[in-house]
């Protein structure tokens, strides 16, 4: 692996990959912490449903008490009672945004309802359809204060979650019934949650976009800083295979020298230490050569005195005697023969 691509992977870890970890994890908490939220929030909402339900049946209870004492014949005249509109004002009231208050005796019969079909029913017929419904109102039916969950049916068939308190009216046989549905309290939750949700996709967007910004930026500033650090090494190692190999005139590292860094630094001492090798191999050739022609010129000089001395030799009256000599003894022999 090159020194370019291991910079620029060096670079990636160290900087974008931290980038990526960080801003994920840090969505995560946010989108941990706005779900808590919400969730909490919810939770507060669905006591606060509770306590106002609660709270509106024990106030509907305690009107009808003070009627009741006002008037204490229609405890005994059902068919006036129900003919009663100020009392009828007093039973049926409203609670949440369509939820209703009821009142009924202990032995489950409507008196008062907001369903004028429900009014003058035994609510034992809701036993087997509303298990949930019945469990919480046949509880109430011996003066217990009850309240709790069911879940109604929609007349589209779909289902809600409601709540129910119901709360005596008094020392009488009458009871008082405060139901709606408890998603109603959670309209503002559900606006508010529908909001972070919106800002935080918002948010997580910008966030990814910054994030490919950064990393594409960080790409590209891998790409030039590993191009930055490796081609000046690429171009060192080039000029030293060029030393190596005895060709000074490939070694040129201008471009390099010109940095203000240590390679620039070390651009420039090898250009000297090259210059110097350089120029010691040819004083080294240079004086090779010097030496190859005096020891030519040796080589002439003592081949000139030894044929000098051949010569000296050879034309010396001695050397003419001996030759007469053999040439005479050449001859002798010849006739000889």
């Amino acid at each position: 692996m090159s020194i370019r691509t291991r910079l620029f992977f060096a670079f990636l870890i160290l900087t974008v990959f931290p980038l990526v970890f960080i801003g994920y994890n840090g969505m995560r908490s946010i989108e941990h912490v706005s779900e808590l939220t919400v969730t909490e929030s919810t939770q507060q909402m669905k006591e606060l449903g509770q306590t106002s339900i609660r709270q509106k049946a024990i106030d509907v209870a305690m009107q009808a008490q003070l009627y009741f004492e006002a008037h204490p014949e229609l405890l005994f005249d059902s068919t006036q009672m129900m003919a009663d509109k100020e009392l009828a004002g007093i039973a049926v009231q409203p609670v949440g945004m369509t939820g209703y208050t009821a009142l009924y005796d202990s032995k489950g019969i409507t008196y008062f309802h907001s369903n004028p079909k429900l009014v003058g029913q035994d609510m034992h017929m809701f036993a087997a359809t509303l298990p949930e419904f019945w469990a919480i109102f046949d509880a109430s039916l011996d003066g217990t204060v009850v309240g709790s969950y069911y879940v109604w049916k929609e007349p589209n068939g779909s289902l809600r979650e409601k709540y129910m308190e119901c709360v005596p009216v008094g020392s009488t046989q009458f009871r008082i019934a405060a139901t709606t549905y408890m998603d109603e309290f959670y309209v503002p939750i559900r606006d508010t949650e529908q909001k972070a949700r919106s800002i935080f996709e918002q948010t997580r967007l910008q966030t990814y976009g910054a994030l490919t910004a950064v990393t594409g930026l960080s790409l590209l500033v891998a790409l030039w800083l590993s191009s930055y650090i490796s081609r000046p090494v690429a171009s060192l190692v080039s000029a030293s295979q060029a030393v190596e190999a005895g060709d000074f005139s490939s070694v040129n590292l201008r471009e390099v020298e010109k940095r203000k860094d240590e390679l620039g630094g070390l651009a420039r001492v090898f250009s000297r230490m090259a210059e110097q090798m350089r120029s010691r191999e040819q004083d080294l050739k240079d004086e090779v050569q010097s030496l190859q022609t005096k020891v030519q010129l040796f080589i002439e000089i003592d081949l000139a005195r030894k044929e000098g001395q051949v010569r000296e030799i050879t034309e010396s009256e001695y050397f003419e005697n001996l030759s007469s000599r053999v040439r005479d003894l050449r001859t002798r022999k010849e006739q000889g023969e």
